[in-house]
């Protein structure tokens, strides 16, 4: 594993890390402000689904090119 990859793993990890410590928070009643709920719905959520969709192109086009 060269520093590239490492360092792609270490930031997915971190990523992954925040997002489950957020959702737990949230889920467990930690935010009860209804601009956080709003957030949560829109924006937290759709940076989600963007960032996988972003790591499934990126890896779709690894194995297109073949590296």
């Amino acid at each position: 594993m060269n520093n590239k990859d490492f360092l792609i793993c270490l930031l997915l990890s971190v990523f992954v890390f925040f997002a489950i410590k957020f959702f737990w928070k949230w889920a467990s009643g930690g935010f009860n402000n209804g601009a956080v709920w709003e957030w949560m719905n829109r924006g937290f959520s759709f940076g989600l689904g963007f960032f996988a969709s972003l790591i499934l192109v990126i890896l779709i086009f690894k194995l297109v090119v073949g590296g």
